[in-house]
């Protein structure tokens, strides 16, 4: 493998009551910053050059924090529960098939499919592009690089109230994913996005709700 993924322990997430916003913002501010050297770099006349597979520039930090094996069980759940059919968006551009109820991505942006859905399949698909990626040959005006981290984790709730219901003695499952990639194959090429799913489990390991699937917002960078 030639992307690098990590499975140490990572910082604990947000707590469930808090707005997922503020870590929203800091993500795409980090993914601004990251491309503000490569608008330096194109200069009037500038042309692109070949940069060769380059893993250190093509990351993916993968973390599932889990006490024991009943969390490791509702992580894996969590993340195989199928997407949310009343959250699906209309797909881009409409589809003329029935979709596939498993299908977790409802639209395409730079060539790269958009969740609406976080589930065990998007993560595979972003940790395989983020591998696609390190082993190729770019020719850019800049160098490429890549970026997913994804972090997953149980708590525990005597009572856990989302979106106007309230739950009691449930565990719920955050499941963050950020993916950012800077490739400046033309003026404009660059996106970010990130998306979060909680899932909450009665205590006898059953899914009582799903939150987060949905439409994703996802700019597009300026480079």
């Amino acid at each position: 493998m030639n992307a690098a993924v990590s499975t140490s322990p990572a910082a604990p997430s947000l707590t469930p009551s808090a707005s997922p916003w503020p870590r929203r913002a800091a993500a795409l501010l980090l993914a601004i910053a990251w491309a503000t050297p490569a608008s330096a770099a194109l200069v009037p006349g500038s042309e692109p050059k070949a940069f060769p597979p380059n893993p250190a520039q093509h990351q993916a930090a993968i973390r599932r924090e889990a006490a024991d094996a009943q969390q490791s069980a509702l992580i894996a759940a969590a993340e195989a529960a199928p997407p949310s059919p009343d959250k699906r968006p209309p797909t881009d551009p409409p589809s003329q098939t029935p979709v596939d109820p498993k299908t977790w991505w409802y639209k395409e942006a730079l060539g790269l499919r958009i969740p609406f859905a976080l589930t065990s399949q998007a993560l595979a698909y972003y940790q395989d592009v983020i591998q696609t990626y390190a082993q190729q040959t770019f020719k850019r005006y800049t160098q490429p690089s890549s970026r997913l981290d994804y972090h997953a984790s149980v708590t525990a709730h005597p009572s856990f109230s989302l979106e106007g219901k309230t739950y009691q003695n449930v565990k719920v499952v955050t499941l963050d994913l950020s993916f950012t990639e800077n490739f400046a194959a033309t003026s404009t090429e660059g996106l970010h996005f990130v998306k979060q799913r909680l899932v909450i489990f009665d205590a006898a390991g059953k899914i009582l709700h799903i939150s987060g699937d949905g439409p994703t917002e996802v700019p597009i960078l300026a480079i």
